[in-house]
């Protein structure tokens, strides 16, 4: 019973080792190739699963992952077309395409693969930029910048290169950092500091320009309006003087009416602030304060001096207290 339950175990070891030399399992995010005497298969496992093969050394496999993996490329400098230079970083969205011609290319594992892709794209990048200007980086006008653009450039030049050679496909690139040097930023930033002094100079002059132009019209407008505002004030005096000639007309029939009023214009006048004054009522024009001067204004013959009652209107004496 004892050797029974010996040759029972070596036979179960004997199973799992022949299991785990023949079969391996391929992941849902995995491909795999399988190897004959060395030799790689022409079609790769893409379905995931428990898979057979024959034990080494007549079989084994060479499992990838087929996810998409970012490669990052290694900050430096380049020249721009104009002989500028820019301080730039890349990245790379990647994934193999075709596994068997990626481990023909890369046998010693994807590490080399990734050595020679980056080389790749640094190569294309330093083509690409070196056609581009300057200003299509880096300038205050968006309609110059043409960053997407560049990078699509790249990322077209990479994938054609990538594709056809190594089996790799290139699912997305962009520019993950972009600088300017120490030595040219200064002199970049006077330069566009000069460009935009002369923009702004030039909006100066259109203002200034327009400025003039509106003050002209003002000044004209005004010009009309005033002229246009004289000759009505001169119809206006017109129309006055011919209403002014009729009421002279009226006075100089009855005299004595336009004395009166003349005189009590002139106590309204002396009168209109708070004052006490000493007065002679027999004088004009303080003799509408009596009977007897009322009454003179009524007599034709009794004409009173009105320069001589404007002259005595004047007070003799004041005191701000009274009434």
């Amino acid at each position: 019973m004892k050797n029974l339950g010996t040759i029972a175990a070596a036979v179960f070891l004997a199973v799992v080792l022949a299991l785990y030399m023949c079969t391996f399992q391929v992941r849902f995010t995995e491909v795999a190739i399988k190897k004959t005497w060395g030799a790689p298969a022409k079609e790769a496992i893409t379905e995931p699963g428990l898979k057979f093969k024959w034990p080494a050394p007549i079989q084994s496999t060479v499992v990838y992952d087929k996810r998409v993996q970012i490669l990052e490329d290694r900050t430096e400098e380049t020249r721009t077309v104009d002989g500028k230079n820019l301080v730039l970083s890349t990245f790379t969205l990647w994934r193999i395409n075709d596994p068997v011609k990626f481990h023909t290319n890369f046998p010693a594992g994807v590490e080399d693969g990734e050595r020679k892709l980056r080389t790749t794209v640094v190569t294309q990048k330093h083509a690409v930029i070196g056609q581009r200007a300057f200003d299509e980086f880096v300038s205050t006008d968006p309609e110059k910048r043409k960053l997407h653009e560049i990078e699509q450039a790249i990322q077209d030049a990479v994938a054609k290169a990538a594709e056809d050679d190594y089996g790799v496909k290139i699912v997305g690139f962009g520019i993950k950092k972009l600088g300017l040097p120490q030595s040219v930023t200064s002199s970049i930033f006077e330069s566009m500091k000069s460009h935009e002094q002369a923009k702004a100079a030039k909006y100066l002059a259109e203002g200034d320009a327009s400025a003039a132009d509106i003050l002209a019209n003002a000044k004209a407008t005004k010009e009309r309006i005033m002229a246009a505002a004289r000759k009505k004030a001169a119809a206006i005096e017109t129309d006055a003087q011919r209403v002014v000639s009729e009421y002279y007309k009226e006075f100089n029939e009855h005299p004595e009416l336009r004395i009166f009023l003349d005189t009590l214009r002139t106590v309204a006048e002396a009168l209109k602030s708070r004052t006490t004054i000493i007065m002679d009522t027999e004088q004009a024009p303080w003799n509408v304060f009596s009977d007897q001067g009322r009454a003179s204004f009524y007599r034709n013959d009794a004409v009173p001096d009105v320069e001589a009652a404007k002259a005595a209107s004047k007070p003799r004496g004041t005191n701000s207290k009274g009434d």
